[in-house]
């Protein structure tokens, strides 16, 4: 399971660009779906099963990144977001751009310390005074390394392994939630219904992908698997951000979007009382995943979120544990073999 993990966390998708993971979920999956589709914004859709009921695991492809904004007459790069940056961690930062000649390494670089004024040294610098460096002379070199307006940013990280199982890389929000899925569709068997796997484009700039992926195949209940913020490290208050790592898959009750459906909620916590396996509950004021806006497609899909806590997310350095993940796949395999009896 780690390896799958890493080989998707080292495959960049930043939102609106997300075919690396497509392919890589596609291969996966073959062997153990039915059928296998790309709708036409670019979700991946897999069905395993026949009848009902009609259940949809749905996972993002998508991370965060930059995107080339304007490159100035020296070959500076200026870009823009995609997706929620903490704009603090942004300085100093390894990049890749993927242009048409392949992925280039630059650097985000501002105004040394050396020479700032006292003022200047207690501020954050701003995205606009942030600029890529790729080691161009000029304009011109930047555009014969194939670079161009509206090309897209990852950052430059790597997948390890640190202490007691955990793994830390950029990505793992989603990554793992991609896994989850995977993972599920490899160890179902036998089960009632129709389950389908999917794979959306473009959660973090606006759960774009869900709508119409969850409006085409019309499930009786939605499941989203993703990470969700961990509370246990210094500077997080208990009431702020409640799930630790390695303490079991985080049932999301309520984010800024929607609360849980009631059966739904029953369905989760049943199942993970079968099985012994523990769960979390998760309260947010802000955030959201796929599940909180399929309630609103159709007539109302009831919908839910079987999550893993992830610290440090929306960085290079996101730290996650794989018992989490393993019993995250162990609870929605389980989930997927009792939904007959609640939908």
């Amino acid at each position: 399971m780690e390896k799958l993990l890493k080989k998707l966390v080292e495959a960049p998708s930043i939102s609106g660009s997300e075919k690396n993971v497509r392919d890589l979920i596609a291969k996966e999956l073959k062997p153990h779906a039915s059928e296998i589709k790309v709708d036409r914004i670019g979700n991946l859709i897999a069905r395993k099963g026949r009848g009902k009921p009609r259940i949809m695991l749905c996972a993002h492809m998508d991370e965060i990144g930059l995107m080339v904004k304007h490159i100035d007459e020296k070959g500076f790069i200026r870009f823009d977001t995609v997706g929620g940056w903490d704009q603090r961690i942004l300085l100093a930062q390894k990049m890749k751009i993927y242009g048409s000649k392949g992925p280039v390494v630059g650097v985000i670089g501002s105004k040394p310390v050396h020479i700032q004024e006292a003022d200047e040294q207690k501020r954050s610098v701003k995205l606009k005074d942030m600029f890529i460096d790729i080691g161009a002379k000029d304009s011109k070199d930047v555009e014969k390394a194939g670079i161009k307006q509206g090309d897209f940013i990852t950052n430059y990280g790597s997948f390890n392994t640190t202490k007691r199982g955990r793994v830390t890389g950029y990505g793992l929000d989603n990554r793992i939630g991609c896994t989850v899925m995977i993972e599920v569709m490899k160890a179902l068997k036998s089960f009632k219904g129709t389950v389908y796997a999917v794979g959306t484009i473009q959660e973090e700039t606006g759960l774009i992908g869900v709508r119409g992926s969850a409006f085409g195949i019309d499930p009786d209940v939605v499941l989203g698997l993703d990470t969700t913020i961990a509370g246990d490290m210094p500077g997080v208050k208990p009431e702020e951000a409640t799930s630790r790592i390695g303490e079991g898959p985080v049932m999301l009750v309520k984010d800024r979007v929607m609360i849980v459906n009631p059966r739904v909620k029953k369905w989760i916590e049943d199942t993970a009382k079968s099985i012994k396996i523990p769960i979390q509950y998760e309260v947010l004021d802000g955030g959201a995943t796929d599940a909180s806006i399929t309630p609103t497609v159709r007539d109302g899909i009831p919908s839910g979120a079987v999550l893993v806590a992830t610290r440090y997310i929306h960085t290079p350095v996101e730290v996650a544990d794989m018992k989490d993940v393993k019993n995250a796949v162990k609870l929605v395999v389980k989930l997927v073999q009792t939904a007959n009896k609640y939908f």
